[in-house]
C-alpha cells in the first residue's frame, strides 16, 4: 500500500492549490501549508454505496458454475458472478468509485477554484479568499462524468467536456435554485443528453394478426407491460436530470479529451473580439466552433493528427491565434486554429528515447502542455515564450522554445526523481527591487524511480512528491519540498493508484496487431 502523491497544482498569485487524491491543500509563496479542504466524508459514502452493496450481495441461485483448469491445483469458475472476465475486472470496485480529483481549475483574478470528482461526476466552485482558504460554494453532479473544464473570458461560465461528447455550459456562481416541479426556463428543448432519449419498443404483433382469446390477452398484457416500463424509465430519468441550470452547447461523436477557449477579431467587425470553442477527441480530431450563444456554428477543423489529441494549449505572450496539440503522435503540432492551417511540428519520441531507462520506448501520451511567457529574459532584454511538456510515464520535462516563426525547438530535457504529474509557475515579485523570479512547481510520482538518480540510494523522489525548481543559466537545481500535509485519502495499492494517475495512453485505439 503507498499514499496518494500530489497530483494536480494551481497557481492563484502566490497562493499554491495541490491535490492529493481528494484533497486541496494551500500553501503560500513560500511553500508553507495554509489549509486543507477535505472531501466530504458522507458524500464519499452515497457516491461508493451501490458499489459497496453490489460487493455484499449474495451471488444469484442457479447451477454451479462450470469449472476449467488453470494451472496445476487451481481452477476457475466462469459464470454465476464466481469470476470475472479481464475487462469486467477492472470495473469491480476500482479506483473509477474512489473519490479522486481529477482536474483543478481557477479564474484569472484567483477567486474561484474549480475542482472535478470523477466517482460521483461532481464539478465543486470555490471561493477563495486570497490568503489560501477555501469556502464551498456548490457542487453539481453532471449527467455523464466530466473529463475537462474551461471558463469563459468573463470567468462567469464553465465550460464542461465530457466522456460522452458533450460540451455544456454552467454558470459559475448559481444564481437561484429552480423549482423542481417545474422545468427549469433555460433548459433546452432538445435533449439535455444523447444517451437520455428514450427508446420505445413495441411489439410486433397486433390485434389483426393474432387470432385467439389466449394471444389477445397476452398481447394486451405485453402492452401494459411495455407502457409501464416506459412510465417508469421516464419517471427515473425525470428524477436523475440535474435540477440546476445547465445548457447543452455541442457534441461530438466521439469522447472528449481537451477544451479551450479561444479569442479572436470577429470577421465581420475586426474591432470587435470574438470567442471561440475549440474541443478535441479521441477521434484525432480538433474543432472550433463559436462561443455562446452560437455554439451550433463551426468555423472549422485543424485536420492532421495521426492519434488521438488529450492535450490543447493557446499560446501566450501575443501569440493567441496559435494553438498547440499533442497527445499519441509522435511530435507536437503548432496550428493557426482560425484557419485551421498546420505550421510546424517538433518532435516528442525522438526526445523522450533519450531519457535515460526510456530507449526502447515507441509510444509516447502526452499529458500536459504548459506554456508561458515568463520564464527567461535574454540578454537583449525580448521575453522568451517556453512550452514545457509532461509526457506520461516518462521521468523527464520537455522544454522547447516558441520562435517568432511560430515554430517550436526542442532546448532540454529536464531529468526528474519520478514521473511528473502536473506542475505550474509560481512568480515571485519583488516590490522594493522591482524584480521578478520565477519557480517551477512540480508534482510527482514518488512510486517510480526517475531518470536524475544514477544510483537506488540517490533517488530523492522517494520521499516527497511535490519539488521546486530553479533555472540558473542552462542547469536546473530541484529541491524537494519538506513537511508535506497527509491526505486524509486511506492509502491505496500502487497498481489501482497507477489506473487513476496513468489514463491518457488508455485513449489509444488498439489496432489488430496488438
Amino acid at each position: 500500500m503507498v499514499a496518494f502523491p500530489y497530483h494536480l497544482l494551481k497557481v492563484c498569485g502566490g497562493i499554491v492549490f495541490a491535490a492529493q487524491g481528494s484533497d486541496i491543500h494551500s500553501f503560500n509563496s513560500r511553500l508553507e501549508h495554509v489549509s486543507t479542504w477535505k472531501y466530504p466524508q458522507q458524500h464519499a459514502a452515497e457516491s461508493t454505496g451501490p458499489a459497496e452493496e453490489a460487493q455484499d450481495s449474495p451471488a444469484p441461485e442457479g447451477p454451479p458454475a462450470k469449472r476449467r483448469k488453470v494451472e496445476d491445483g487451481k481452477d476457475d469458475a466462469a459464470s454465476n458472478g464466481q469470476a470475472k472476465g479481464k475487462k469486467a475486472a477492472q470495473y469491480d470496485n476500482p479506483a473509477n468509485e474512489r473519490p479522486f480529483l481529477q482536474g483543478l481549475y481557477a479564474t484569472t483574478d484567483g477567486r474561484y477554484l474549480v475542482a472535478i470528482t470523477g466517482c460521483d461526476k461532481t464539478i465543486w466552485v470555490f471561493e477563495h479568499d486570497g490568503a489560501g482558504h477555501l469556502k464551498e460554494l456548490s457542487r453539481r453532479a453532471m449527467p455523464k462524468r466530466p473529463c475537462a473544464l474551461t471558463l469563459t473570458r468573463d470567468n462567469r461560465t464553465i465550460l464542461s467536456a465530457d466522456k460522452f461528447g458533450d460540451v455544456y455550459a454552467l454558470p459559475l456562481i448559481p444564481t437561484t435554485t429552480p423549482d423542481t416541479s417545474s422545468p427549469a426556463p433555460t433548459t433546452p428543448a432538445i435533449p439535455l443528453s444523447r444517451s437520455e432519449t428514450p427508446i420505445i419498443l413495441r411489439p410486433e404483433a397486433n390485434e389483426l394478426t393474432v387470432h385467439t382469446k389466449r394471444n389477445l390477452r397476452a398481447l394486451e398484457n405485453q402492452k401494459i407491460s411495455l407502457e409501464r416500463k416506459a412510465a417508469r424509465e421516464a419517471e427515473q430519468q425525470e428524477q436523475n436530470r440535474p435540477k440546476f441550470e445547465h445548457t447543452l452547447l455541442l457534441g461530438h461523436v466521439s469522447m472528449l479529451t481537451a477544451i479551450c477557449v479561444g479569442v479572436a477579431p470577429s470577421s465581420s467587425n475586426p474591432s470587435t473580439m470574438r470567442e471561440y470553442i475549440i474541443t478535441s477527441d479521441r477521434d484525432e480530431h480538433i474543432r472550433v466552433s463559436r462561443g455562446v450563444p452560437q455554439t451550433h456554428v463551426i468555423e472549422g477543423f485543424c485536420l492532421g493528427h495521426e492519434d488521438f489529441v488529450s492535450r490543447l494549449c493557446i499560446a501566450p505572450g501575443g501569440k493567441e491565434e496559435l494553438l498547440i496539440a499533442g497527445g499519441g503522435d509522435d511530435d507536437l503540432l503548432v496550428w493557426d486554429w482560425r484557419s485551421g492551417r498546420l505550421l510546424a511540428r517538433a518532435p516528442v519520441l525522438e526526445h523522450v528515447k533519450r531519457v535515460k531507462g526510456m530507449e526502447e520506448v515507441n509510444k509516447v501520451a502526452v499529458t500536459r502542455v504548459f506554456a508561458t511567457p515568463k520564464w527567461w529574459i535574454t540578454g537583449n532584454g525580448t521575453v522568451r515564450t517556453v512550452v514545457f511538456v509532461v509526457v506520461e510515464r516518462v521521468p523527464a520535462l520537455l522544454l522547447y522554445e516558441l520562435w517568432h516563426d511560430n515554430t517550436l525547438s526542442h532546448r532540454c530535457n529536464i531529468p526528474l526523481p519520478g514521473n511528473p504529474l502536473d506542475l505550474d509557475l509560481l512568480v515571485d515579485e519583488d516590490l522594493v527591487q522591482g524584480s521578478t523570479s520565477c519557480r517551477l512547481l512540480v508534482a510527482l510520482d514518488p512510486t517510480q524511480k526517475g531518470s536524475s538518480a544514477t544510483t537506488e540510494s540517490e533517488d530523492p523522489g522517494c520521499t516527497t512528491s511535490l519539488m521546486v525548481m530553479a533555472n540558473t543559466g542552462d542547469e536546473w537545481k530541484p529541491a524537494p519540498v519538506e513537511n508535506l500535509p497527509t491526505s486524509s485519502s486511506a492509502d491505496i495499492g500502487e497498481a489501482e493508484l497507477h489506473k487513476l494517475l496513468y489514463t491518457t495512453e488508455g485513449l489509444r485505439k488498439l489496432t489488430d496487431f496488438e
